[in-house]
C-alpha cells in the first residue's frame, strides 16, 4: 500500500515541473510592465509593453491549464502499459465529463443552486478547454484521471471478438468511461458546490491557524519526503483549494501585479503564503549543516569535502534541489533528518511572524523572480527582515548539527578514518533500507529481471528491449561485456543466442513477466541491488510436479498438415538446441492450425504468433507459428480460439497466411514444444522426418516423469 502512495505521489510531480519556468516568466513580465521599476517604457501603447504582455500570455499557458496537465501527467506516471494511450484516454474522458456537467447545468443547474451563465468570479465555474464547467481544480482532474488510469490498466488489454476488434485498447477504454463519466457527473453537480462550501471553511480555519498551522505544514512536508508523500502535503496547497481557491502558486502570480504596486504589507495581503515557504530551508537551513560537516570533519579530509558540499549547497539554494544532503542524514543518521525537518519548521514560522510571505517553495532563483524582484520596490523591509532571521538560523543550523555529530559521533561526510567523502543519493537508501529489510525482493520475476540487467553489463549497456513468447530480445551497445551462458543459466535462463548487438535470454513463459520487471527497473532504477543474485523462482515444471491432474500422459497430435521435422533440424538455434524444451515441428502446406493435444488454451502472444495449451496431464505445450514471426506483429495470424478455452485434436485454433509470412522472409514452420519437460519424458515419434503428414494424426506420447 505505501508503494502505491508513493508512486501516486510521485505522479502528480509529473506537470509541476512546467510550473518553475512558467513563474519565473510571469515574474519578470510583472517586473517589466510596471512603471515604477521601467518608467515610461511600460507606458501603454509602447513596443516595449507590447512585447512583455506577448511574453506574458505564454507564460500565463500552464497556470490556465492546470487541470488539463494534470490528467494528463497522472496516467504517464501511474499507468501500467502503454502510457501515451492512457494520457490520451484520460483528455478524451475528461472533457467527456466536462461536456456532460455542462450540459446537466445548462438543463437543471437552478435546481442545484448553480447559475450557468454567471461570469462572477465567485460563480463557482471555469471554463477548461472552451467549455464551461464546474471549477473542481485539480482535485477534480486528479480524480477522473485516477478513475481513468484505474480502467486504462484494468480493460485496455482486454481481448474482443474479432469482429469487435476495432474497439479494442483506447477505444474499449474510452467507451467504458464514456458511460461511466455520465453519474459522475451528475454525482459532481450534486455534490461539489457543497463541497466548494466546505472547502471556503476549511480554507478560513487554516488562516486562523497562523504560526501554528505554518510549523505543522513545514514539519510533515519536510518529514515526509523519504516516504514520497510529501507530494500529499504541498499539493492540496500549492495547487489545490487547501488554503485558497486554486492554490498558492496560482494565486501569487495573478496577483504579484497588484502586490508589488502597493504598499500595504503582504502577509495583509497574501497571509495564505505562509504555506508556500517551504524553500526557505533550502536556502539558509542547508548552508548551516555543510557548515557542520566542514567542521567535524577530519582535517586532511576538509578539501575533498569542500569539492562536494560547495556544488551541493548552491543547487539547493539556487534551484532548490536538496537530494544529496537529505539522503546523507537517511543514510547515516536518520534521526538528523528529522532535526531538518523541525529546524526548516522553525523557521519559516519564526519568518512568518515577523510578515515574511509569498511562493517562497522552491529555491533562489524562482523566489528572486516571483518575489524580490517585483515586490522589491514596496516590500524590501520584509525581504530584509527575511535574510536577518535566515542568517540567524543559518547559526542555529551550524550549532546544532555540531553538536549533534559531535555528541553522537555520527559519521557525515569526512568523518571516516579511511578517507572515504560521499554523499549519498535516493538510490543509496533505498539500497541500504532493502539490505537492512534481509532481502532484496520476494518476487521472483523481478530478482531474475535485476539479474538479467546486471548479467548484460546494466541498464546503460541495454540499447531497447522487447519479447517473444519465450524469448527476452534484446539490443545490446557492447556485447564484450556480457556474462558467460553459464553466469545466465544460473540465474534461470534456459539459454543465450548471440548476434553481434542482438541478443536473446530464453526464458520461457515466464518471459513477459520478467521482461515487466526489466522496463520497471530500467526505467526506475534499483537494478544495481540484485547483482549476482539468483532468481528464486519456482520454475514451470516444478510447479506442474506440485499439482495433481487427470492423467499422467497426454498424446500429442499433428497441428498442421505439412512435413515432419525433429527439432534437430530446424534452422534456429533456440529450438535446435532445445533450450526451450523437448518436441516436434511441421513444415506446413496450409494454413489451418488445430490444437496439438486435448487441454485448456492458457495463453495467446499479443501479436499472436504463439499459443500456450495445458494438457490434460500437465504438460504445457507451446504452438509457435513460424520463426522470428513476433516481427510481423500478428498480421498474418487469426486466432480463432480464446484463453481459458477446452481444445482438443480437432479444434481448429488459429489460421496462418504461409505466403503472407514467406514474402515477409520467414520461416512458416509450424513448432510444437514441451515448455516444462524437465517433468515429462516424450516417447518416441511415429512419424520420421520429411515423412507427410495429417493434423490430427498422433505424433508421440508425453509422460509424467
Amino acid at each position: 500500500m505505501m508503494a502505491k502512495f508513493q508512486r501516486f505521489g510521485g505522479a502528480m510531480f509529473t506537470p509541476v515541473v512546467f510550473f518553475v519556468f512558467s513563474g519565473i516568466i510571469v515574474g519578470l513580465t510583472a517586473v517589466f510592465t510596471n512603471p515604477a521599476i521601467v518608467g515610461g517604457l511600460a507606458s501603454p501603447g509602447t513596443a516595449w509593453l507590447s512585447i512583455w504582455k506577448i511574453i506574458d500570455a505564454g507564460g500565463w499557458t500552464v497556470f490556465n491549464n492546470m487541470e488539463v496537465l494534470f490528467v494528463i501527467g497522472l496516467p504517464l506516471g501511474l499507468a501500467n502499459k502503454a502510457k501515451e494511450r492512457a494520457a490520451l484516454e484520460a483528455f478524451v474522458i475528461y472533457m467527456t465529463f466536462n461536456n456532460f456537467v455542462n450540459q446537466i447545468l445548462q438543463m437543471f443547474g437552478k435546481n442545484f443552486g448553480v447559475n450557468i451563465n454567471s461570469t462572477a468570479e465567485t460563480s463557482g465555474l471555469k471554463v477548461i478547454a472552451g467549455v464551461k464547467t464546474l471549477d473542481t481544480g485539480v482535485i477534480g482532474a486528479i480524480l477522473i484521471a485516477g478513475i481513468v488510469v484505474w480502467l486504462h490498466n484494468r480493460y485496455f488489454s482486454v481481448r474482443l471478438p474479432d469482429w469487435l476488434g476495432v474497439f479494442q485498447g483506447s477505444a474499449f477504454v474510452a467507451m467504458i468511461g464514456f458511460l461511466l463519466m455520465i453519474p459522475i457527473a451528475g454525482l459532481f453537480v450534486w455534490i461539489w458546490p457543497m463541497f466548494q462550501h466546505g472547502i471556503l471553511q476549511m480554507q478560513y480555519f487554516m488562516v486562523k491557524s497562523g504560526n501554528f498551522g505554518v510549523f505543522t505544514y513545514i514539519f510533515l512536508e519536510k518529514a515526509l519526503l523519504p516516504v514520497g508523500l510529501h507530494h500529499f502535503i504541498y499539493a492540496p496547497f500549492q495547487y489545490g483549494p487547501a488554503v485558497i481557491e486554486g492554490g498558492t502558486t496560482l494565486y501569487w502570480v495573478k496577483h504579484i501585479s497588484q502586490f508589488a504596486s502597493t504598499t500595504t504589507p503582504l502577509i495583509k495581503l497574501f497571509p495564505e503564503g505562509g504555506y508556500a515557504m517551504q524553500g526557505m530551508s533550502n536556502i539558509f537551513g542547508i548552508p548551516g549543516i555543510a557548515l557542520a560537516f566542514y567542521a567535524t570533519a577530519i582535517p586532511k579530509n576538509r578539501k575533498k569535502l569542500l569539492a562536494l558540499i560547495i556544488p551541493g549547497v548552491l543547487t539547493a539554494a539556487l534551484a532548490g534541489i536538496t537530494e544529496p544532503f537529505d539522503y546523507t542524514f537517511l543514510f547515516i543518521a536518520p534521526a538528523l533528518f528529522f532535526v531538518h525537518a523541525f529546524l526548516a519548521a522553525c523557521l519559516a514560522t519564526t519568518m512568518y511572524a515577523f510578515g515574511v510571505t509569498g511562493d517562497m517553495s522552491a529555491g533562489l532563483i524562482d523566489i528572486a523572480a516571483k518575489n524580490y524582484i517585483p515586490m522589491w520596490a514596496n516590500h524590501w523591509q520584509t525581504y530584509v527582515i527575511q535574510w536577518v532571521i535566515g542568517i540567524i538560523f543559518i547559526g542555529i543550523y551550524f550549532v546544532v548539527f555540531r553538536f549533534l555529530i559531535l555528541k553522537f559521533d555520527f559519521k557525515t561526510p569526512g568523518r571516516s578514518d579511511d578517507e572515504m567523502v560521499n554523499m549519498f543519493t535516493k538510490d543509496d537508501f533505498k539500497n541500504k533500507k532493502s539490505k537492512e529489510k534481509g532481502t532484496i525482493s520476494n518476487d521472483p520475476f523481478r530478482t531474475a529481471a535485476g539479474a538479467y540487467i546486471n548479467l548484460l553489463g546494466g541498464a546503460d549497456n541495454i540499447a531497447s528491449v522487447n519479447n517473444c513468447f519465450t524469448r527476452l530480445r534484446l539490443t545490446i551497445n557492447n556485447p564484450d561485456v556480457l556474462a558467460t551462458d553459464n553466469e545466465f543459466m544460473e540465474v534461470g535462463a534456459k539459454g543465450v543466442v548471440r548476434n553481434k548487438d542482438a541478443v536473446q535470454v530464453i526464458i520461457g513463459p515466464d518471459v513477459t513477466n520478467v521482461r515487466e520487471e526489466v522496463d520497471d527497473l530500467i526505467e526506475n532504477g534499483g537494478w544495481e541491488m540484485f547483482d549476482n543474485q539468483i532468481s528464486n523462482s519456482i520454475p514451470v515444471s516444478e510447479k506442474e510436479s506440485q499439482t495433481e491432474f487427470l492423467t499422467n500422459e497426454s498424446q500429442l497430435f499433428a497441428p498442421v498438415d505439412g512435413t515432419f521435422i525433429e527439432l534437430e533440424n530446424l534452422k534456429d538455434d533456440v529450438f535446435s538446441q532445445k533450450m526451450i524444451g523437448d518436441g516436434f515441428a511441421i513444415e506446413p502446406i496450409n494454413g489451418n492450425i488445430y490444437s496439438s493435444v486435448e487441454g485448456e488454451i492458457e495463453s495467446i502472444f499479443p501479436t499472436k504468433h504463439a499459443i500456450g495449451i495445458k494438457s490434460l496431464s500437465g504438460a504445457e505445450i507451446l504452438l509457435h507459428l513460424g520463426l522470428d514471426t513476433v516481427e510481423l506483429e500478428g498480421k498474418p495470424f487469426e486466432i480463432l480460439v480464446k484463453e481459458g478455452q477446452k481444445v482438443t485434436e480437432e479444434t481448429l485454433i488459429a489460421k496462418m497466411n504461409i505466403d503472407e509470412v514467406k514474402i515477409a522472409g520467414k520461416d512458416p514452420v509450424i513448432i510444437n514444444v514441451i515448455t516444462n519437460s524437465d517433468n515429462y519424458d516424450l516417447g518416441r515419434f511415429n512419424k520420421s522426418s520429411t515423412s507427410g503428414i495429417k493434423h490430427g494424426s498422433p505424433i508421440a506420447v508425453v509422460y509424467k516423469k
